[in-house]
């Protein structure tokens, strides 16, 4: 974040979030000290030293700011809008009505040892489950950070997401193609690197579908190696309780939100085809639906025809 941004964050803070100044502290350091916690992984102790404040004024500091941050995710989450009929980017173009991509991520936590089987992932690690839906250009739309697929979570996902008036998220394979969720063929070429180096290029209106899919896809992908990358809390365990952590997680994809629309360069936006592919686990909640299934093999032709004929 550079100092411009800097400022207007503060500014941002104090007349929408309600962030003051303090007797010895004013709300340009109260929010220094919080971003550089959030970005470096700093420990209470470090903070201390560097800005010559006791522990108790940095912990009361980063916890004021955290509820400042979160008051302002009217205005920094992202309000989806659809891809629309003349989009130029090749990526998306054929996806009309499209809304974002939709995906999950994990980011590891500490939690006390009777909690542990309830966040412990596939690959044994204890983690919470951030589902997350970007747009385009890489900004979050929506956050749901401790996200266990539980049957509540479920209920606030299709409340909160799928009210689309017809347009659509796309979504990978372990989620199932219905109304308001594209997703690829399963049993066919998918992942970005199927088709690098000497693989084959698409054999089939399937595989052409899943390979311009998964380069849309790509999108939320990016975001969330974006995110990681941004923040170095997220990238290792730390020793807030869950609640807190989910909140921090959630204050994170606001201030990167903030970042990509005050700033003209993203510093961190590496422009590659591929992340770190994120699998999770199948979300079965969202019921299938024949139209959609019908819908898709018509577009996946559509594709296919636009191939044979280039």
């Amino acid at each position: 974040m550079d100092r411009n941004s800097f400022h207007t964050l503060v500014l941002l803070t104090k007349e929408v979030g309600g962030l003051t100044d303090s007797k010895y502290m004013s709300s340009s350091e109260k929010l220094a000290m919080f971003l550089n916690i959030l970005a470096h992984h700093e420990k209470n102790r470090s903070i201390k030293v560097d800005y010559i404040r006791s522990g108790w004024s940095v912990s009361l500091a980063f916890n004021e700011c955290l509820k400042v941050i979160l008051k302002l995710a009217p205005l920094l989450l992202v309000n989806p809008k659809p891809v629309l009929e003349d989009e130029l980017d090749d990526r998306w173009r054929w996806f009309k009505g499209c809304l974002g991509v939709l995906d999950g991520t994990y980011i590891q936590i500490r939690v006390p040892s009777k909690d542990k089987p309830r966040y412990r992932t596939r690959k044994g690690e204890i983690a919470t489950n951030v589902l997350g839906v970007c747009d385009k250009n890489l900004n979050f739309t929506y956050v749901l950070p401790g996200w266990e697929g539980s049957a509540a979570d479920s209920h606030v996902l299709r409340n909160a997401i799928t009210r689309t008036n017809g347009n659509y998220y796309l979504c990978d394979e372990g989620y199932t193609n219905g109304n308001g969720f594209l997703s690829p063929y399963r049993g066919y070429r998918y992942w970005l690197r199927d088709w690098q180096g000497e693989n084959p290029p698409p054999q089939c209106r399937e595989e052409l579908f899943n390979m311009k899919h998964a380069r849309a896809r790509n999108a939320i992908e990016r975001t969330f190696g974006l995110l990681k990358g941004r923040w170095g809390l997220l990238r290792s365990p730390s020793w807030y309780s869950v609640k807190i952590h989910n909140r921090i997680i959630s204050a994170c994809c606001l201030i990167h939100n903030f970042i990509r629309r005050e700033m003209e360069v993203d510093p961190l936006e590496i422009d590659v085809e591929e992340q770190v592919e994120y699998q999770q686990d199948n979300i079965d909640v969202v019921e299938s639906s024949q139209e959609w299934t019908t819908w898709r093999d018509e577009l996946a032709q559509s594709m296919w025809n636009a191939h044979l004929n280039n």
